[in-house]
């Protein structure tokens, strides 16, 4: 739209790919058992999804979509530095540390 302001961001194969990497590895330094994405647990709680392997994939998924999605859309990033920070940086907007 002609003047709304507002820029969609641009997925393409690589940023997305760099991003997930980003926010893999800021997973994998952490792990679920001292960073939860807010409310995330509750919701998969309240589905009734029992702890155990399946659980942890679903949230290391959902963890990883989020972190394309919000991180690609906030720094639009144009390089892979920047892709990679955009995976490590967007949690510490929407997680808690437990």
């Amino acid at each position: 739209m002609i003047g709304s302001g507002f820029e969609p961001p641009h997925f393409t194969i690589w940023n997305t790919l760099y991003t997930a990497i980003g926010a893999a590895v800021f997973w994998g330094k952490n792990g679920r058992t001292k960073l939860r994405v807010y409310y995330l647990s509750n919701v998969l709680d309240l589905v009734g999804l029992p702890d155990g392997r399946v659980r942890k994939c679903i949230e290391f998924g959902i963890f990883i979509f989020l972190g394309c999605l919000i991180g690609i859309g906030v720094t639009k990033p144009g390089s892979v530095p920047q892709a990679l920070t955009a995976g490590f940086a967007w949690t510490g907007v929407f997680t808690k540390r437990v």
